[in-house]
């Protein structure tokens, strides 16, 4: 039935021409108001490349999305892949290919839209959108065997039934209302043996630890009394070494901005707004204004430039501190609003999502008009100010994204718990049904005060963050997915998939929760569901799955199971040359193996560095660029270099020292990323 009314639908799905199932549809199950074969519930990228891969197995699809958004964080604001293409195949490829590495969000939904209206020639997928969340899942009693999902029900009253359930959603909603085994927050380091688990401890620098220090002068308490602690603070740190917590890695919204005249909106202050209510972000920049510290845009957030001069604004890049690990403290990010996300009602999540856009535009507006900071860091306020919201993005919701950038929730636990061995020291899994490759990635937990009794002061610090790739460690290498990680255990739910939830540890998770995986695996649960229902019409279990004959249906797909798949590419890589090869910059940037990112390959061709070639290291504020501009200016005095490795450990021909004021050009065909920009470089 191809029915288009009420305020559940907009005028996108009727444009597309696909069916929406509304109660006037017969259904064999009472109280439904849709239903089909395979029910997904969440619109993210695994939603997207779910509904594909089931409708292309002749299978009907109910795809219950709780905004209007189709795409979740790709086309939320997260402006670019994260990763390589080791891990892309089949529907995955197909998504990124045209994108290219950065992008904007409209053009991600676009792409989406495009390849839903064309899997969906045969009228198979069926969408329901602005549900609002699920707040009820029925199930079969769970004895004497395993229980069966049979509905859920939405905030928007929406009522659907089905076969086979996948939770394609961030938060894992089905998981954890069908009262199917889950976990939430950090384990402890005993339970795995995990080396990076559990909470910190004083003074947070051991070697996983990547904490943000506020500068000493900023005090936590809101009088010398230390009584009521300021704004954004957690607590008082009172947690025990190593242990665990029902605390997740902060939130925030990816901000896409713009400072093209024609599409910009400038960005408000928020009701409420109060400048006391940003007492730490305020003495944090005085802090560093009064250390010599010149603020920009680019030295307080991790920046990716995208076209049609939009930015993707993420969390913070730059080092203020004297302490190893230690980042601008203040950015997107959000530790110590995210907590109550993963079990709330739908009442509690709008709390919290107006407290992150609350916090983010207060922000926002705080660095672009505040006269204090106009006077103390000038350049700061005009290289921020510039920016405002995009006028072609988001017009349903003022500009603003409807997607809250949720990196961590709930997580199944299945007979199969990936664990921090696993990412670090990954081995060979027979069951494998798509590959996961991130280094750990944790951002920070919580905002703490916490006294140092050997400094004698209190001190706020950001702490919780996990970075293996900052801290030297090796834990990002090529993963193996087994199957058994995205089902249920076998005395558990018989007829869910969960490809974005899935059976990680905490620490182990942080490697898995991107968006590309999660394409990956929502293509890999579709396909395993259509078996399910091919084998057991009438009770389908994913734990009856013959994984075998999945993996070669996969292949046959395209998809990338073991390590030893190629990813598809125009050619193979070129033989060694002088120096490594990283992907991140798709250039020779260095000796090997130090360049390769943990043995990373390079899949394009490598060619050495001109003389007149260096790297420009951009993470710790060490250089600035107006976006107008290809001309990246030293802040201080500093080295351009041959090789990633730390200038003190290079020889004088792969350095060359540069004064403060000294400026590069960006090398053609070179993008200003995260950590290092290619440029040219001639002494002026």
């Amino acid at each position: 039935a191809n029915i288009f009314s009420g305020s559940l639908f907009d005028g996108m799905t009727a444009a597309l021409g696909i069916a929406v199932l509304l109660g006037l549809v017969a259904c064999t199950a009472a109280n439904c108001d849709a239903q089909a074969d395979i029910v997904i519930w969440g619109g993210t990228v695994c939603g997207v490349t779910a509904s594909i891969a089931a409708a292309e197995q002749n299978r009907s699809v109910l795809w219950l999305v709780n905004g209007t958004l189709l795409g979740g964080m790709t086309s939320g604001g997260l402006g670019g892949r994260d990763g390589g293409t080791e891990i892309l195949g089949s529907l995955s490829a197909e998504l990124w290919a045209p994108l290219g590495q950065n992008f904007e969000p409209h053009v991600a939904e676009e792409q989406i839209i495009s390849m839903v209206t064309k899997a969906n020639s045969t009228g198979l997928i069926s969408i329901v959108r602005n549900t609002g969340w699920v707040v009820e899942v029925q199930t079969t009693d769970a004895g004497p065997g395993p229980r069966r999902i049979v509905s859920a029900s939405t905030e928007g009253g929406v009522t659907g039934c089905g076969a086979v359930w996948i939770d394609c959603s961030y938060e894992g909603d089905l998981v954890r209302l069908s009262g199917t085994e889950y976990r939430v927050g950090r384990e402890a380091m005993s339970e795995f043996n995990e080396p990076m688990a559990g909470q910190g401890w004083p003074p947070f620098a051991r070697s996983f630890e990547n904490p943000d220090y506020m500068a000493p002068s900023v005090h936590p308490f809101t009088d010398n009394t230390n009584t009521t602690l300021r704004p954004g603070i957690v607590e008082v740190y009172n947690g025990t070494a190593g242990a665990s917590d029902d605390w997740v890695m902060s939130m925030c919204f990816r901000m896409c901005l713009s400072n093209d005249p024609n599409n910009s909106v400038p960005i408000a202050a928020p009701e409420g707004y109060s400048v006391d209510k940003l007492a730490l972000l305020r003495d944090e920049i005085i802090a560093a204004t009064a250390r010599g510290f010149k603020l920009s845009l680019t030295s307080m957030f991790l920046v990716r430039f995208l076209p049609n001069q939009k930015i993707d604004l993420n969390s913070g890049s730059w080092e203020t501190q004297n302490r190893s690990g230690g980042y601008f403290p203040f950015s997107t990010d959000l530790p110590f609003a995210q907590h109550d996300w993963p079990l709330g009602d739908p009442a509690t999540r709008a709390r919290v999502f107006a407290e992150h856009k609350w916090w983010t535009a207060a922000m926002l507006y705080y660095l672009s008009n505040d006269p204090e900071l106009k006077k103390i860091q000038p350049g700061l306020v005009a290289s921020v100010g510039q920016y405002g919201l995009c006028a072609d993005e988001y017009p349903e919701t003022d500009h603003w994204s409807p997607q809250l950038y949720v990196r961590e929730s709930v997580r199944l636990v299945g007979d199969r718990v990936i664990q921090q061995s696993d990412i670090c020291n990954p081995t060979h899994n027979p069951t494998s049904v798509g590959l996961s490759k991130w280094a750990v990635d944790i951002h920070m937990v919580k905002r703490v005060a916490y006294y140092n009794a050997s400094l004698a002061r209190w001190e706020v610090v950001n702490i919780g963050g996990r970075d293996s790739g900052r801290a030297g460690h090796t834990c990002g290498k090529l993963l193996e997915v087994p199957y058994e990680a995205i089902v249920p255990k076998r005395t558990d739910t018989a007829n869910l998939l969960v490809p974005v939830c899935a059976s990680f540890t905490h620490v182990a998770f942080a490697t898995f929760r991107l968006e590309p995986q999660y394409a990956v695996f929502g293509q890999s649960a579709a396909v395993a569901a259509a078996l399910a229902l091919r084998d057991n019409p009438q009770a389908p279990s994913v734990h009856a799955v013959n994984v075998s004959e999945l993996q070669t249906l996969l292949k046959s797909q395209g998809q990338l199971l073991f390590t030893g798949d190629s990813p598809p590419g125009p050619s193979p890589p070129s033989p060694p040359s002088k120096w490594g090869c990283s992907g991140e910059l798709s250039r020779c940037v260095g000796d090997l193996p130090e360049a390769t990112h943990a043995n990373a390959t390079c899949d394009r061709a490598c060619t050495p560095l001109a003389p007149n070639e260096w790297l420009a290291q951009m993470c710790c504020g060490i250089w600035s660029a107006p976006n107008a501009s290809r001309h990246i200016t030293a802040l201080k005095d500093t080295f351009l270099k041959k090789s990633l490795r730390e200038s003190q450990d290079l020889p004088a021909n792969e350095k060359v020292a540069v004064p403060a004021g000294a400026t590069c050009v960006l090398a053609d065909g070179a993008q200003r990323l995260q950590t290092y920009a290619l440029c040219t470089y001639s002494g002026q």
